[in-house]
């Protein structure tokens, strides 16, 4: 008689149930029943421990089933095998709900060979599945592990708010595949505002344009708010029920992101605090933080906490931005005493109203806006069991970070990794600092969590598996795990090429890390010129990589695209991280070269001599730029126009939102790896570049830019103005144009 599933009732079981069966069919090419009794015959797969499913219950009372190990109401889990009487047992189980998915998924990874990714699985095939086996059990190191989704768009890869449900159900069942158990959507208010406040505000019309915005702050919904909310709805049932977290936002959480709809601020007219000169949100009333002086606009903040909770979340965990990116005044004392004072509110609606749910506090306030001595004053002031310090920019390279702001040892706070800027996406950081604070973070029992925040969410593979192993268990070094990697989700044809490629990918990776200069120069061809004119030849110097340091590299440079030029395969995760790599490391060589043409030419203009190649070597960069355009034409991934389409798959779409797009995907803080940007947008603003170096050269001189850009901006205009489906989507086979790559990057 084949084994069967026996779980008890409940909906958290019958998930279980189902996604082993979902893995055993995959593996096997069979099914097993689910059963919620005993037959006395057959081999078990038992779900539930013994407090959950009666059989495992009898068979610890017996003394049958070791439970030692597993803390209840903990993540942890185990998986446990057993005989008796000729029949098999394999017993899943978990501290709590999701746990048993932990579970679930390790025993199809342990015993079976499954490996996670998330962009999709690695399933062997297996003639039956396995009943015998070593026991396993496991804990993890951290309480709080998990991932923050934010709102910018583009891309669908990179972009969550471009995800449908399907997409999400994948996302949030490779969460739990990878033992994570909290996620946050920054990805807008959605109708947050139209069901917290009906009477004042309403649902935008189907035409209704932010047109007068610029770049980010363009907030055109591409589906209707409505369909917004049932999606949002949708996906925090389907991860309630596999018992993730979700924190709700509290506070002062008006933001570029999540602004105030126009008939809010019309009706209800609220007072603003007053903001610093330079302030990017002194121009957007809508972006404003509303004074919580006045006791009206706090009640009004809670609201929109209280009402995502109704609609949409369970009030478990909550999470709060405070005074975020804004300074209130010039004089550094007042300033924290109001960011304080911001902050007091929020924690003392909490205690109110929510006493026993943690808040966890974001870091990115205290590395953008405060010294190290304020934010260590401040966190003194913070009440350590409510508040967790949720320190997403741990890895920083700047001395403000959780080292010097006094709660190792002291105050709880979780450790996090920044893939960021939007504008740096792909491989980036140093994993060697990243590797050095974690085991900082790992043996301080103040720190409870590890969080991944990565401004485009599928940037690169190795960071995710880096990310997950060290979330559940820290001490993983990334150099040293390439070899499993690639022998996890690639073929065996392919896996030993994609080892060395990745080896000699590796030093490419911390050349560009996000709090150097994050700004991808040859993503911003106009501030090239204005930097310049501006004499502030410092950005060219500050995080960017040397040509030297780029020459010293070209061998693994071009081993890299000759290698992946000739790389026969139709493997999906082969082929995606074929383009990742090459775009990065083609990638590396023009913003090296663009940031060594513009210090020569800032050096230039203070009156030295231009160096005799630098034109070549500008030239060099936009040939590289072109066939970068032609490396990302060869894979949706980098399509706008495959990712504007995709929308079409979900819901209906705004007449506007292709123009939207362009501008949030096209404005200089976004500027990244988009094919139809490069063709259509990059190369002709280069163009404009060159022209005004050749000028200049020749002048004698820096001649004024203001002419040049005025071409920039003109051609920005046309980019938005032109379908993204009339741009020239021609490109050459990968075999010619990596072996042209590999030869261009030979000129520097």
């Amino acid at each position: 008689m084949s084994a069967k599933i026996l779980r008890p009732e409940g909906e958290i079981f019958e998930i279980a149930a189902s996604e082993f069966r979902k893995y055993a069919a995959l593996l096997t090419g069979e099914s097993p029943e689910a059963v919620s009794e005993d037959d006395g015959a057959s081999d078990l797969f038992i779900l539930g421990n013994d407090a959950e499913n009666p059989f495992a219950g009898t068979a610890y009372l017996a003394g049958r089933l070791e439970t030692a190990g597993v803390r209840c109401g903990s993540d942890d889990f185990a998986v446990r095998f057993s005989e008796k009487d000729g029949r098999r047992f394999v017993f899943l189980f978990g501290g709590r709900k999701r746990s048993l998915l932990y579970a679930v998924y390790a025993y199809f990874e342990t015993c079976c060979g499954c490996r996670w990714f998330w962009d999709g699985d690695r399933v062997p095939r297996l003639p039956t599945l396995p009943m015998t086996g070593a026991d396993l059990t496991e804990r993890p190191r951290f309480a709080y592990r998990g991932i923050r989704y934010f709102a910018h768009r583009g891309l669908t890869r990179f972009q969550a708010e471009h995800w449908g449900f399907e997409d999400w159900k994948k996302e949030i069942d490779w969460l739990l595949k990878k033992r994570l158990n909290l996620f946050m959507l920054r990805i807008g208010n959605d109708d947050l505002f139209q069901k917290a406040f009906p009477d004042a505000v309403s649902y935008p019309a189907e035409t209704e344009w932010d047109e007068d915005k610029p770049g980010f702050h363009d907030r055109t919904s591409a589906w209707d708010l409505r369909y917004r909310g049932r999606l949002r709805k949708k996906i925090l049932d389907y991860a309630f029920a596999r018992d993730l977290m979700h924190p709700e936002d509290c506070g002062t959480v008006t933001h570029w992101y999540s602004p105030t709809p126009k008939d809010f601020l019309e009706k209800e007219k609220p007072a603003f605090f007053p903001q610093t000169a330079g302030s990017n949100y002194r121009n957007f009333p809508q972006e404003q933080v509303w004074d919580v002086r006045d006791r009206k606009n706090m009640d009004c903040y809670i609201a929109l906490t209280e009402t995502h909770i109704r609609e949409y979340g369970n009030g478990g965990i909550f999470h709060t931005i405070g005074f975020a990116e804004r300074n209130y005044s010039e004089d550094r004392a007042e300033n924290m005493r109001m960011k304080r004072f911001v902050y007091d509110k929020v924690i003392s609606y909490l205690a109110e109203k929510h006493p026993n749910a943690p808040l966890l506090m974001a870091s990115w306030d205290f590395w953008h806006k405060y010294t190290k001595e304020e934010a260590k004053a401040l966190l003194e002031e913070m009440d350590p069991d409510r508040v967790i310090l949720l320190d997403y920019t741990s890895d920083t390279a700047l001395d403000n970070n959780f080292t010097n702001w006094g709660v190792i040892g002291r105050f709880p706070y979780c450790f996090g990794i920044f893939q960021a800027y939007c504008n740096n996406s792909g491989a980036l950081g140093s994993y060697e600092r990243i590797e050095e604070r974690l085991a900082v973070a790992a043996r301080d029992p103040a720190c409870r969590g590890m969080v991944f925040w990565p401004e485009l969410s599928h940037g690169e593979s190795l960071m995710h598996e880096f990310f997950t192993k060290n979330a559940w268990r820290p001490g993983v070094k990334a150099e040293s795990m390439i070899a499993g990697f690639c022998r996890d989700r690639y073929p065996e044809s392919a896996a030993g090429t994609m080892e060395n490629v990745w080896r000699d990918f590796f030093p490419f990776i911390p050349l560009i890390t996000w709090d150097g200069h994050h700004a991808e120069l040859f993503f911003n061809s106009t501030r090239l010129i204005g930097w310049v004119e501006n004499k502030d030849a410092r950005v060219f110097s500050v995080g960017y990589p040397s040509p030297e340091t780029l020459r010293g590299l070209l061998p693994k440079g071009r081993a890299i695209l000759s290698t992946l030029a000739s790389l026969e395969t139709e493997d999906e995760f082969v082929l995606r991280d074929l383009y990742d790599i090459a775009r990065v490391t083609v990638g590396r060589y023009i913003h090296s070269g663009l940031a060594a043409v513009m210090q020569a030419m800032a050096r230039f203009g203070a009156g030295e001599r231009a160096p005799d190649d630098l034109p070549a070597l500008f030239e060099t960069c936009v040939s590289l730029t072109s066939l970068l355009a032609e490396i990302l034409g060869q894979h949706r991934d980098y399509s706008l126009l495959a990712s504007f389409e995709d929308l079409f798959r979900e819901a209906p779409v705004h007449p506007r939102f292709e123009t939207t797009l362009k501008k949030n995907a096209s404005c200089a803080y976004n500027r990244t790896y988009v094919f139809e940007h490069i063709r259509a947008l990059y190369l002709p603003e280069l163009n404009e570049v060159g022209a005004w170096i050749r000028d200049s050269l020749a002048a004698g001189r820096l001649v004024d830019g203001a002419p040049y850009l005025a071409r920039c901006e003109r051609i920005a205009n046309d980019y938005l103005a032109s379908p993204l489906s009339s741009i020239d989507r021609g490109v050459r086979n990968r075999l010619e144009v990596f072996s042209d790559a590999a030869e261009t990057i030979g000129r520097f």
